[in-house]
């Protein structure tokens, strides 16, 4: 692994400068539970790596300001599960005949031993006793997010988050993304011959999750209609709701999903969460994938914030499982056709699945050296397009999505095998007593 992480930038990174609220997403017994136990697995040692991690680069004074932020742990913990089991609990007992009391104990038993927290329980169903037997093997936010990522990281790497140089460098090396017609800059002029023609999508230079996106409908007399909620612009309007923005925009051709799937979508574009990997070997392996789909009346973005599900998608074939959402209320649960347009999902087989995989592991070579990236990819009627890449991407419903926890999967083997081979992450974690 190239780079590494001293004491110093690990701290920077990840610790003091933190807000309290990051503590509090480790639940105290299992940091002290986890950094005594031998590591047996890839998952238990990605767990003692970062509980060792927040721990050990830590002086005295910061040592016991996170303990006293840990007091606060007990109510925090027992409001969440009050307030998760009051949203799931009837429902999961119906389902599987586990009463609301044990679920309860359960979340308590799993946040102890595993880190678990209550969202966890539900999110991957640990109410499932065959789940609940593989509860240490899942990977959780707050310690890939709040350390494990970070650790991984090499000391320079190319920018992900800024959407044109992004653009730019894909371009620069052939790999194919969404043409940006216009970057529209706050306060510069603009007019209606700069607009592509046909329908447009425009979202903020700078905007995350799909926030502030917009999609507009060419009409036969010029103007524009609004995809979400049919609001009518003429030509002229638009171009003034532009130029008066208080952000910068970006204006593109809306693009359209390719027609073997088509179906699955009720008017977004949907995406492929694409996970690639720096291997052992110094190559490129992708991992894990979900196909995601905006449903009701978000029509614009298909992630999980905006209310969209997401299928786990078979390596090797392309084969969508089931869709479902976060899984935090019981209102969706899992899905064998789409909520809105009653497509089949199950089974379908995702179009032009090699060429996907393909453009990813290029695209990662690009933004070398980074160990991990998740890619977020459409498949068009012209091929497959990088929409975007993540360097710290969520892993939540991947690990749902399949009913599969990756702690001890593929992905779970490489991340385990950088930290195992940095000798500054070594120096920090290492086996001796803390």
């Amino acid at each position: 692994m190239e780079g590494g992480i001293s004491r110093r930038s690990w701290s920077s990174l990840s610790g003091e400068h933190q807000s309290p609220g990051a503590f509090l997403n480790c639940p105290p017994p299992h940091m002290l539970w986890i950094m005594r136990r031998r590591a047996e697995t890839n998952a238990s040692f990605i767990h003692r790596a970062y509980c060792r991690a927040l721990w050990r680069e830590r002086g005295f004074l910061a040592r016991l300001h996170l303990l006293v932020w840990y007091l606060a742990w007990p109510p925090v913990f027992a409001f969440t599960s009050i307030w998760l089991t009051v949203l799931n609990g009837r429902a999961i007992q119906r389902r599987t005949g586990k009463s609301v009391a044990r679920q309860m104990m359960e979340q308590l038993i799993v946040a102890w031993r595993f880190g678990c927290l209550p969202p966890s329980y539900y999110m991957f169903e640990l109410f499932d006793d065959r789940l609940l037997a593989r509860a240490g093997d899942y990977l959780h936010r707050f310690e890939i997010k709040g350390g494990i990522y970070r650790l991984m990281k090499p000391e320079v790497i190319p920018n992900l988050g800024k959407k044109n140089q992004f653009a730019e460098r894909c371009k620069a090396n052939n790999l194919p993304v969404p043409e940006v017609h216009l970057i529209h800059r706050i306060g510069n002029p603009i007019t209606a011959s700069q607009l592509p023609s046909g329908d447009l999508f425009i979202k903020p230079l700078r905007g995350e999750g799909g926030t502030g996106a917009e999609a507009w409908l060419r009409e036969a007399d010029g103007g524009y209609r609004s995809l979400v909620d049919g609001e009518y612009l003429s030509q002229a309007d638009l171009v003034e709701r532009i130029r008066t923005s208080d952000q910068d925009i970006i204006i593109q051709t809306r693009l359209l999903n390719h027609e073997a799937i088509r179906d699955l979508s009720n008017g977004a574009l949907m995406t492929v969460r694409l996970i690639t990997l720096l291997d052992e070997k110094g190559t490129y392996e992708a991992t894990h994938a979900g196909l995601r789909m905006a449903i009701g009346a978000n029509r614009l973005v298909d992630n999980s914030h905006a209310g969209g599900i997401i299928a786990a998608v078979d390596m090797k074939s392309g084969r969508l499982g089931q869709a479902t959402d976060i899984g935090l209320r019981p209102d969706i649960g899992w899905c064998t056709h789409h909520p809105d347009t009653g497509a089949v999902i199950e089974g379908r087989i995702l179009p032009l699945w090699p060429e996907t995989i393909a453009l990813a592991c290029r695209a990662h070579a690009t933004f070398a050296p980074r160990v991990i990236v998740g890619w977020d990819i459409a498949i068009t009627p012209n091929g497959p397009l990088l929409i975007e890449g993540n360097g710290a991407p969520g892993i939540d419903l991947l690990q749902r999505a399949p009913r599969e926890p990756i702690g001890n999967s593929r992905l779970g083997e490489i991340m385990a095998f950088h930290l195992h081979n940095n000798p500054a992450v070594q120096a920090l974690i290492g086996d001796d007593p803390a």
